[in-house]
Protein backbone atom coordinates (compact mmCIF):
# COMPACT_ATOMS: atom_id res chain seq x y z
CA UNK A 1 0.00 0.00 0.00
CA UNK A 2 2.84 2.40 0.91
CA UNK A 3 4.54 1.82 -2.43
CA UNK A 4 1.25 2.53 -4.24
CA UNK A 5 0.81 5.84 -2.37
CA UNK A 6 4.36 6.90 -3.16
CA UNK A 7 3.82 6.07 -6.83
CA UNK A 8 0.55 7.99 -6.91
CA UNK A 9 2.18 11.03 -5.31
CA UNK A 10 5.04 10.90 -7.80
CA UNK A 11 2.56 10.78 -10.69
CA UNK A 12 0.67 13.77 -9.25
CA UNK A 13 3.88 15.78 -9.08
CA UNK A 14 4.45 15.10 -12.77
CA UNK A 15 0.91 16.09 -13.77
CA UNK A 16 0.62 19.29 -11.72
CA UNK A 17 2.46 22.41 -12.90
CA UNK A 18 5.53 23.48 -10.99
CA UNK A 19 5.07 25.79 -8.01
CA UNK A 20 5.05 29.40 -9.14
CA UNK A 21 8.12 31.51 -8.36
CA UNK A 22 5.85 34.56 -8.63
CA UNK A 23 5.05 35.52 -4.99
CA UNK A 24 1.35 35.90 -4.26
CA UNK A 25 1.60 39.48 -3.02
CA UNK A 26 3.59 40.54 -6.09
CA UNK A 27 1.22 38.61 -8.36
CA UNK A 28 -1.89 40.28 -6.95
CA UNK A 29 -0.37 43.74 -7.03
CA UNK A 30 0.74 43.34 -10.64
CA UNK A 31 -2.69 42.11 -11.73
CA UNK A 32 -4.49 44.98 -9.99
CA UNK A 33 -2.13 47.57 -11.48
CA UNK A 34 -1.78 46.37 -15.07
CA UNK A 35 -5.00 44.58 -16.09
CA UNK A 36 -7.66 46.82 -17.69
CA UNK A 37 -11.03 46.49 -19.42
CA UNK A 38 -10.96 47.56 -23.08
CA UNK A 39 -14.10 49.38 -24.28
CA UNK A 40 -16.33 47.28 -22.04
CA UNK A 41 -15.82 44.06 -24.02
CA UNK A 42 -12.24 42.81 -23.70
CA UNK A 43 -9.11 42.78 -21.59
CA UNK A 44 -5.81 44.58 -21.97
CA UNK A 45 -2.46 44.95 -20.22
CA UNK A 46 -0.55 48.11 -19.41
CA UNK A 47 2.93 47.64 -20.89
CA UNK A 48 4.44 51.12 -20.58
CA UNK A 49 4.03 53.75 -17.89
CA UNK A 50 5.79 56.57 -19.75
CA UNK A 51 4.11 55.96 -23.11
CA UNK A 52 0.70 55.05 -21.57
CA UNK A 53 0.47 51.91 -23.72
CA UNK A 54 -1.99 49.04 -23.43
CA UNK A 55 -1.60 45.74 -25.27
CA UNK A 56 -4.76 43.95 -26.42
CA UNK A 57 -6.14 41.85 -29.30
CA UNK A 58 -6.99 43.12 -32.79
CA UNK A 59 -10.46 41.61 -32.69
CA UNK A 60 -11.18 43.74 -29.62
CA UNK A 61 -10.72 46.95 -31.62
CA UNK A 62 -11.72 45.78 -35.10
CA UNK A 63 -15.25 47.22 -34.85
CA UNK A 64 -14.17 50.72 -33.91
CA UNK A 65 -15.53 52.12 -37.21
CA UNK A 66 -19.22 52.92 -37.65
CA UNK A 67 -21.31 54.32 -40.49
CA UNK A 68 -22.90 57.67 -39.66
CA UNK A 69 -25.38 59.66 -41.73
CA UNK A 70 -24.31 63.28 -42.22
CA UNK A 71 -26.44 66.14 -43.51
CA UNK A 72 -24.99 68.98 -45.55
CA UNK A 73 -26.57 72.18 -46.84
CA UNK A 74 -25.54 73.31 -50.32
CA UNK A 75 -24.40 76.95 -49.83
CA UNK A 76 -25.69 77.94 -53.29
CA UNK A 77 -29.03 76.16 -53.54
CA UNK A 78 -29.84 75.58 -49.89
CA UNK A 79 -30.55 71.96 -50.75
CA UNK A 80 -30.05 69.48 -47.91
CA UNK A 81 -28.06 66.43 -48.86
CA UNK A 82 -27.23 63.35 -46.86
CA UNK A 83 -24.24 61.07 -47.15
CA UNK A 84 -22.79 58.17 -45.19
CA UNK A 85 -19.36 58.58 -43.64
CA UNK A 86 -17.27 56.39 -41.39
CA UNK A 87 -16.36 57.58 -37.92
CA UNK A 88 -14.16 56.02 -35.30
CA UNK A 89 -15.92 54.84 -32.19
CA UNK A 90 -14.11 56.28 -29.15
CA UNK A 91 -11.93 53.65 -27.47
CA UNK A 92 -11.34 53.60 -23.74
CA UNK A 93 -9.71 51.59 -21.00
CA UNK A 94 -11.29 51.13 -17.62
CA UNK A 95 -10.57 49.76 -14.15
CA UNK A 96 -13.08 49.10 -11.39
CA UNK A 97 -12.83 49.47 -7.64
CA UNK A 98 -14.84 47.15 -5.40
CA UNK A 99 -16.02 47.07 -1.81
CA UNK A 100 -18.07 44.38 -0.11
CA UNK A 101 -18.43 42.44 -3.39
CA UNK A 102 -19.87 45.42 -5.28
CA UNK A 103 -18.38 47.80 -7.84
CA UNK A 104 -18.10 51.14 -6.07
CA UNK A 105 -16.33 53.17 -8.74
CA UNK A 106 -14.46 53.13 -12.00
CA UNK A 107 -11.65 54.96 -13.69
CA UNK A 108 -12.02 55.44 -17.43
CA UNK A 109 -9.58 56.91 -19.93
CA UNK A 110 -10.00 57.57 -23.64
CA UNK A 111 -7.48 55.73 -25.80
CA UNK A 112 -6.47 55.67 -29.45
CA UNK A 113 -5.20 52.86 -31.62
CA UNK A 114 -1.49 53.33 -32.34
CA UNK A 115 -0.76 49.83 -33.65
CA UNK A 116 -2.92 47.12 -35.16
CA UNK A 117 -2.18 43.83 -36.93
CA UNK A 118 -5.13 41.63 -37.98
CA UNK A 119 -2.84 38.81 -39.10
CA UNK A 120 -1.43 38.29 -35.61
CA UNK A 121 -4.53 39.46 -33.71
CA UNK A 122 -2.55 42.08 -31.82
CA UNK A 123 -3.32 45.73 -31.16
CA UNK A 124 -1.73 48.57 -29.26
CA UNK A 125 -3.64 51.38 -27.54
CA UNK A 126 -2.35 54.63 -26.11
CA UNK A 127 -4.22 56.63 -23.48
CA UNK A 128 -4.87 60.12 -24.86
CA UNK A 129 -4.50 62.00 -21.57
CA UNK A 130 -0.79 62.80 -21.31
CA UNK A 131 -1.13 63.44 -17.58
CA UNK A 132 -2.26 59.88 -16.89
CA UNK A 133 0.40 57.97 -15.03
CA UNK A 134 -0.31 54.26 -14.47
CA UNK A 135 1.13 52.66 -11.37
CA UNK A 136 3.01 49.87 -13.15
CA UNK A 137 3.64 48.05 -16.42
CA UNK A 138 3.85 44.31 -17.03
CA UNK A 139 7.37 42.97 -17.71
CA UNK A 140 8.07 41.03 -20.90
CA UNK A 141 9.55 37.56 -21.17
CA UNK A 142 12.87 37.46 -23.06
CA UNK A 143 12.91 37.00 -26.83
CA UNK A 144 14.29 33.48 -26.47
CA UNK A 145 11.55 32.29 -24.08
CA UNK A 146 10.96 28.57 -24.56
CA UNK A 147 7.27 27.62 -24.87
CA UNK A 148 7.83 24.13 -23.57
CA UNK A 149 4.93 21.75 -23.02
CA UNK A 150 4.16 21.40 -19.29
CA UNK A 151 5.37 24.84 -18.18
CA UNK A 152 3.06 26.68 -15.77
CA UNK A 153 1.03 29.62 -17.11
CA UNK A 154 -1.25 32.22 -15.52
CA UNK A 155 -4.06 33.82 -17.54
CA UNK A 156 -5.31 37.23 -16.39
CA UNK A 157 -8.34 39.09 -17.67
CA UNK A 158 -11.96 40.03 -17.24
CA UNK A 159 -14.11 37.00 -18.13
CA UNK A 160 -17.61 38.13 -18.92
CA UNK A 161 -16.28 41.59 -17.92
CA UNK A 162 -18.26 41.21 -14.67
CA UNK A 163 -15.49 39.04 -13.20
CA UNK A 164 -12.71 41.59 -13.53
CA UNK A 165 -9.10 40.92 -12.52
CA UNK A 166 -9.54 37.14 -12.64
CA UNK A 167 -6.58 34.77 -12.48
CA UNK A 168 -6.59 31.19 -13.74
CA UNK A 169 -3.69 28.80 -13.97
CA UNK A 170 -2.69 25.86 -16.11
CA UNK A 171 0.15 24.55 -18.22
CA UNK A 172 1.31 24.96 -21.79
CA UNK A 173 -0.46 22.11 -23.56
CA UNK A 174 1.16 22.56 -26.98
CA UNK A 175 3.83 25.06 -28.01
CA UNK A 176 2.56 25.69 -31.55
CA UNK A 177 -0.89 25.55 -33.12
CA UNK A 178 -1.41 27.10 -36.55
CA UNK A 179 -4.41 29.42 -36.92
CA UNK A 180 -5.43 32.15 -39.35
CA UNK A 181 -6.52 35.71 -38.68
CA UNK A 182 -7.61 38.62 -40.82
CA UNK A 183 -7.78 37.66 -44.48
CA UNK A 184 -6.46 34.18 -43.74
CA UNK A 185 -3.37 34.58 -45.93
CA UNK A 186 -1.03 33.93 -43.05
CA UNK A 187 -1.06 31.35 -40.30
CA UNK A 188 0.78 32.16 -37.10
CA UNK A 189 1.89 29.73 -34.40
CA UNK A 190 -0.18 30.13 -31.24
CA UNK A 191 0.49 28.32 -28.00
CA UNK A 192 -2.22 26.23 -26.39
CA UNK A 193 -2.68 26.19 -22.63
CA UNK A 194 -5.12 24.81 -20.07
CA UNK A 195 -5.80 27.95 -17.98
CA UNK A 196 -9.52 28.61 -18.27
CA UNK A 197 -10.51 31.65 -20.36
CA UNK A 198 -13.87 32.80 -21.73
CA UNK A 199 -15.34 35.82 -23.49
CA UNK A 200 -13.91 39.00 -21.99
CA UNK A 201 -10.48 37.41 -21.51
CA UNK A 202 -9.58 38.28 -25.11
CA UNK A 203 -6.56 40.56 -25.25
CA UNK A 204 -5.63 39.73 -21.65
CA UNK A 205 -2.23 38.71 -20.38
CA UNK A 206 -0.73 35.26 -20.12
CA UNK A 207 2.23 35.12 -17.73
CA UNK A 208 4.91 32.59 -16.89
CA UNK A 209 5.73 31.69 -13.29
CA UNK A 210 8.20 34.57 -13.06
CA UNK A 211 5.39 37.05 -13.72
CA UNK A 212 6.66 37.83 -17.22
CA UNK A 213 4.28 38.46 -20.10
CA UNK A 214 4.56 35.56 -22.55
CA UNK A 215 1.38 36.05 -24.60
CA UNK A 216 -2.10 37.51 -25.04
CA UNK A 217 -5.34 35.57 -25.12
CA UNK A 218 -6.84 35.28 -28.58
CA UNK A 219 -9.46 32.53 -28.36
CA UNK A 220 -10.84 29.43 -26.73
CA UNK A 221 -12.35 26.21 -28.06
CA UNK A 222 -15.89 26.30 -26.70
CA UNK A 223 -16.88 23.52 -24.36
CA UNK A 224 -13.27 22.63 -23.61
CA UNK A 225 -10.26 23.67 -21.54
CA UNK A 226 -8.36 24.61 -24.69
CA UNK A 227 -7.23 28.23 -24.69
CA UNK A 228 -5.04 29.81 -27.35
CA UNK A 229 -2.64 32.71 -26.97
CA UNK A 230 -0.45 34.80 -29.27
CA UNK A 231 3.25 34.49 -28.35
CA UNK A 232 4.73 37.74 -27.07
CA UNK A 233 7.18 37.91 -29.99
CA UNK A 234 4.35 39.03 -32.29
CA UNK A 235 3.32 41.76 -29.85
CA UNK A 236 6.92 42.93 -29.63
CA UNK A 237 7.08 43.10 -33.43
CA UNK A 238 3.96 45.30 -33.48
CA UNK A 239 5.39 47.51 -30.73
CA UNK A 240 8.55 48.08 -32.76
CA UNK A 241 6.60 48.62 -35.99
CA UNK A 242 4.44 51.21 -34.22
CA UNK A 243 7.49 53.22 -33.19
CA UNK A 244 7.64 52.25 -29.52
CA UNK A 245 10.59 49.86 -29.63
CA UNK A 246 12.41 51.88 -26.99
CA UNK A 247 10.12 50.45 -24.29
CA UNK A 248 11.48 47.00 -25.14
CA UNK A 249 15.09 48.16 -25.13
CA UNK A 250 14.60 49.72 -21.72
CA UNK A 251 13.44 46.45 -20.12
Amino acid sequence: MRSMLVAAFALLCVILPARADWPLDVMNKQIEQTNVIVSGICSGTIISVKERLVLTAHHCVADNLRDVEKREVDPKTGEIRTKMVQERVPMYIETWSRFDYAVTGSEKHEAKIVGDDPLTDTALLQVVDISWLPAAAAPFAPDDYNYQRGKAVFAVGNPGIEFDNSLTTGIISAPARRESFGDGLQKIPLFQHSANTIGGNSGGAVYNDDGQLIGTTTGVVRGSDISLAVPIAFSKALIRKSGFGKILDAK
